[in-house]
């Protein structure tokens, strides 16, 4: 399926669109995905469901114009949605990054939001990509400036490997996103954003408990970036939050989540 576009003033913003049923769905991808990651669950919720899978700003096919986003810019881009259809009320998905990031916008739908599904939430992990969220943003804006030539950073990266400091996963994962340019710039503006996306986990249960709306959290007992046992500590205590461990990777639980999406079966 070849992506529409909505007109916003932050760019032209990719979605594709699955279903035409009463139910109205909202889901925002992970880091280095686009909206396309939903197609199987679009196909399952088929008949009773209407979903709206966007491609974040820098991925996908979305133009988008400033060097960084923030919760009010997505939350316009999903209040576009909610004219378009002509809806009110609707249900939101968040995989994996996409989880953090609709965490923050459930204050701008108080009342609208009637549930959130969090699908292999990695954005609620201190993984290395969200350390650097506190840093100031002079400071971000002076590291993109220097990593536009990641020769530098690379060798640095393989020394601390050698040395025992940079793991394995991080090497591999600064190697493919810095490599090359078009990634480069998806992954460093990425982190420009998430400055406005903070989420230590006082604001996390702030959040949930302030929306007053089910949470659904599905874990995939095959993902090896997210540890449920993580995910359980951090969730833990909030009457708000159901958790299901299911059969599933990382990437695959998007389809996998269908069924439990389709049938609140979480």
């Amino acid at each position: 399926m070849q992506p529409s576009f909505l007109n916003t003033p932050f760019g032209e913003v990719a979605f594709r669109k699955y279903g035409a049923g009463g139910r109205l769905l909202i889901a925002f991808h992970g880091f280095s995905a686009d909206g396309a990651i939903f197609r199987a669950m679009g196909g399952y919720l088929d008949g009773g469901c209407t979903l709206y899978a966007i491609d974040l700003p820098f991925h996908g096919n979305t133009q988008w114009r400033a060097d960084d986003y923030r919760p009010g810019q997505l939350a316009a881009v999903v209040r576009l949605i909610l004219a378009q259809e002509g809806k009110g009320r609707f249900e939101a998905i968040g995989h994996s990054l996409g989880a953090r990031l609709w965490l923050h916008l459930l204050p701008f739908f108080k009342g609208q939001a009637t549930c959130l599904y969090l699908l292999a939430p990695d954005g609620l992990q201190t993984r290395w990509l969200y350390l650097v969220e506190w840093l100031p943003v002079w400071w971000r804006r002076l590291f993109i400036h220097f990593a536009q030539r990641p020769a530098w950073i690379l060798a640095l990266a393989r020394r601390l490997h050698r040395l025992g400091w940079v793991d394995d996963f991080l090497l591999r994962y600064l190697n493919h996103h810095l490599g090359e340019a078009p990634l480069r710039y998806r992954l460093l503006h990425t982190w420009m954003a998430i400055g406005h996306f903070r989420l230590g986990t006082k604001k996390v249960a702030h959040l949930i408990r302030q929306a007053r709306v089910p949470v659904y959290v599905l874990l995939g007992d095959e993902d090896r970036l997210v540890k449920p046992e993580s995910i359980r500590r951090r969730l833990d205590g909030l009457d708000e939050v159901s958790i299901e461990e299911i059969s599933a990777t990382h990437r695959s639980i998007c389809r996998a989540a269908a069924p439990y999406v389709k049938n609140r079966k979480v």
